[in-house]
């Protein structure tokens, strides 16, 4: 158990639940109603989903050798259980299989009630889970949007789920929610670097440099906080969704620590943490200001 624990990184599958809470409460400030059986099928299909990412992460990160030679903080680096002999690469990618089977039986259950809405969405998610880290991550720059887009349309497929529409509410999620998990990962890529690019990954740390991407670092923050003021505007979301500027502090110090110190990877590890909370706790304030907006 604590093997297949450490395989899925189970420490960041609260991720998936953050994102399907706040797509099931834009669900229901829009339409006044939730489907509970539903609401609980895509919360499970989401972790499956998730975890699924991380075993198959983990099982060609072995694959490739990366897991090797990365230097391991609590955010970034991986996992050694396979490294270790702690389990066999082929209990990993089991793992990383049968959850996405337990997956795409809930995304069957979806399609076939909202079929031409989840298709596109349910297609991609595939892909992504699949190819991902062979192949996905060696494109020039793509890794972030690739992953954050991943997680965004999570959110927006739990929408859906319960809507059967895709309507402003809905990218309301979608758009703040790609962006944060993009700069999760993002952040993440700083300690590893170096073991990244021999290994022929392409992401935008390798590609800019620490010293250039830790300004795009900022823009992506100041970035999900202007998504979240123009859905507002726009009448896409209540301004209750407004709470999520509370986490502006927390932005605040991950964005100085990253500034000053992004190439000194023990001095970055308090930005690492800094930056799990902020985006956890901003997906979070989402969901709770969409459920506030429901009641008022």
């Amino acid at each position: 158990m604590r093997n297949l624990l450490q395989v899925t990184r189970a420490n960041f599958l609260p991720l998936a639940v953050v994102i399907v809470l706040a797509g099931l409460a834009a669900a229901y400030y829009s339409q006044r109603s939730l489907n509970g059986l539903d609401a609980l099928f895509v919360m499970i299909g989401a972790v499956l989903t998730h975890a699924s990412v991380n075993a198959f992460n983990n099982y060609f990160d072995y694959r490739s050798r990366i897991d090797a030679r990365t230097k391991k903080t609590p955010f970034s680096g991986g996992v050694e259980i396979i490294v270790k002999g702690s389990m066999k690469p082929s209990a990993a990618l089991a793992t990383a299989v049968g959850t996405l089977v337990g997956a795409s039986l809930i995304g069957i259950y979806f399609l076939t009630r909202f079929f031409s809405v989840l298709l596109p969405i349910t297609l991609y998610g595939l892909v992504l889970i699949t190819l991902y880290t062979p192949v996905l991550s060696r494109v020039h720059g793509v890794s972030e949007l690739v992953a954050g887009s991943g997680f965004g349309l999570m959110g927006l497929g739990t929408y859906v789920s319960q809507t059967g529409r895709l309507e402003a509410a809905g990218i309301a999620v979608f758009v703040p929610v790609t962006i944060l998990v993009g700069l999760l990962l993002f952040l993440n890529e700083f300690p590893d670097a170096e073991v990244d690019k021999e290994a022929g990954r392409r992401h935008l740390v390798v590609l800019l440099g620490r010293k250039r991407a830790r300004w795009l670092y900022l823009a992506g923050l100041l970035a999900t906080y202007a998504s979240i003021l123009i859905a507002v505007v726009l009448a896409a979301a209540p301004v209750a969704t407004l709470l999520c500027l509370v986490t502006i502090p927390i932005s605040y110090k991950a964005s100085r620590i990253t500034l000053a110190s992004h190439s000194q990877i023990p001095k970055l590890i308090p930005a690492l943490g800094l930056n799990v909370i902020l985006i956890l706790s901003t997906i979070l304030l989402l969901a709770i200001g969409f459920a506030i907006g429901s009641f008022i």
